[in-house]
């Protein structure tokens, strides 16, 4: 993929989306930290345990985008994760559309930053997928 002068290979896009993954799932396997939560302005997640089993798909999810970074599986990681970032920018849309979220005003602003930047990972991912080679 190319952003002006810069070229970004598959293997890059996947690494940077691990270390992305991996960040999120940390901070979804410490839901029962409700001061981590309450710091965002986001609601609590109530049961944690979902959480929590969240963050460790998130873990698995991280480890085959870094690991497979290089392989020839590449491409379909690429896929996959194309469409898992396009479904989860759905859902959170929809939800946050509907209201009644529970999150305060700037935990609105993160929540819409997070379905945004979920949107141009699967926009990315599929580029990346499109795109024969490399």
């Amino acid at each position: 993929m190319r952003i002006g002068p810069l070229r970004l290979s598959r293997a890059l896009i996947l690494r940077i989306d691990a270390v992305s993954n991996g960040s999120l799932a940390a901070f979804f396997l410490a839901a029962s930290w409700d001061g981590l939560f309450e710091f965002f302005g986001l609601p609590l997640p109530r049961p944690v345990f979902y959480a929590q089993l969240l963050g460790a798909a998130l873990v698995a999810v991280a480890l085959l985008e870094w690991t497979l970074a290089r392989t020839a599986a590449a491409r379909s990681v690429a896929f996959a994760v194309a469409v898992g970032s396009a479904v989860g920018a759905a859902i959170l849309v929809v939800w946050l559309a509907s209201g009644g979220t529970g999150a305060d005003p700037h935990g609105a602003v993160v929540l819409w930053s997070a379905a945004g930047f979920l949107a141009l990972a699967a926009a990315v991912h599929a580029a990346t997928f499109r795109r024969a080679g490399s």
